[in-house]
């Protein structure tokens, strides 16, 4: 069902669902901005979220708009369609439900694929396995720097990346051009 109603990211398709009945599964910061920018010009949004705690700006806005409903502890059992989706089944407690849904978007968090560097200890990770970086994406490592989805950086978006692999290039360009140049010492004076 993918890219036929089942996606990963709203932001590429919010502006296609206008009018249409959407659903989010996820509790992360990108899930919740998604259902929140759904809000914005879909008929009806359903969070589906195994737990919705805390009283974030974000939560707090969710729980004032009219077209999005909160279905937490729920899970997604099947998605339903023959050519594209049209239903969700869902299952909390033993007890079922279905919606139906013109698309539903899965954004259940990122996993950095940051194992190269597990073993540098220097590099210091997010409790999540995130590379941590600097605002010139700069890592913890003296002359390593990252940028992109592996990165405590912000949003996870292609334009984001891009923008922080040019600023990482420009970082490692200065710290390489800080370095000594091997074999550029002194002269010593003549007699």
């Amino acid at each position: 069902m993918l890219g036929r109603g089942l996606g990963y990211s709203v932001t590429s398709h919010a502006h296609i669902l206008m009018g249409k009945t959407v659903a989010v599964i996820g509790t992360n910061v990108r899930a919740l901005r998604g259902v929140l920018e759904l809000s914005r010009t879909a008929q009806q949004v359903y969070l589906i979220a195994t737990d919705v705690t805390g009283m974030t700006p974000l939560i707090r806005s969710l729980n004032r708009r009219d077209n999005v409903e909160v279905l937490e502890g729920y899970q997604v059992k099947e998605i339903i369609g023959a050519f594209q989706v049209g239903e969700l089944l869902l299952e909390r407690d033993g007890q079922t439900r279905t919606l139906g849904v013109d698309a539903a978007f899965v954004d259940l968090g990122l996993k950095p694929n940051s194992d190269m560097v597990k073993g540098m200890t220097q590099v210091q990770l997010s409790e999540d396995g995130f590379i941590r970086i600097d605002e010139r994406n700069a890592t913890t490592q003296p002359g390593m720097f990252a940028a992109g989805d592996v990165t405590t950086g912000f949003g996870e978006q292609l334009l984001i990346a891009l923008g922080e692999g040019a600023r990482a290039a420009m970082g490692a360009y200065d710290y390489l051009l800080s370095q000594p140049i091997i074999g550029d010492e002194p002269a010593l004076p003549h007699d």
